[in-house]
């Protein structure tokens, strides 16, 4: 798959969630709306971390935070054309936390996973 592959299909996926008018939302979830918000973006953050990670050259990080970021507020834009949606500034600001966690957590994981991986010369780390 290629590197952006995951990103790009999760892209999607949070289109389709904003296009959806009446998704149903159990009455107790409405109150944790921004962890679901934050949750769904750490997902997009991790995507981007994984193609930070297998890309043959990756950008740099404060473009994929970028492109997350961005992301997010077309998202909130797009929910305003979206029939019993509205856009919201405080769930950018919670998409936005979302990104920010799933990229590190996914770069510092990366980083550690190659970090073992890396191969050893004369039993001395390369």
């Amino acid at each position: 798959m290629h590197a952006w592959g995951p990103a790009a299909t999760w892209a999607a996926v949070l289109f389709l969630l904003s296009a959806w008018s009446s998704p149903g939302i159990p009455s107790w979830l409405a109150d944790y709306d921004k962890v679901a918000h934050a949750g769904l973006y750490a997902v997009l953050g991790a995507c981007l971390g994984y193609g930070w990670r297998r890309a043959k050259a990756p950008p740099p990080h404060w473009m994929l935070v970028g492109v997350g970021m961005l992301y997010a507020a077309t998202d909130e834009w797009h929910q305003a054309f979206v029939p019993r949606r509205v856009p919201s500034m405080s769930d950018w600001v919670a998409d936005v936390t979302g990104v920010l966690v799933g990229y590190g957590v996914a770069v510092i994981v990366f980083r550690r996973l190659a970090r073992r991986t890396k191969p050893k010369e004369h039993g001395v780390d390369v």
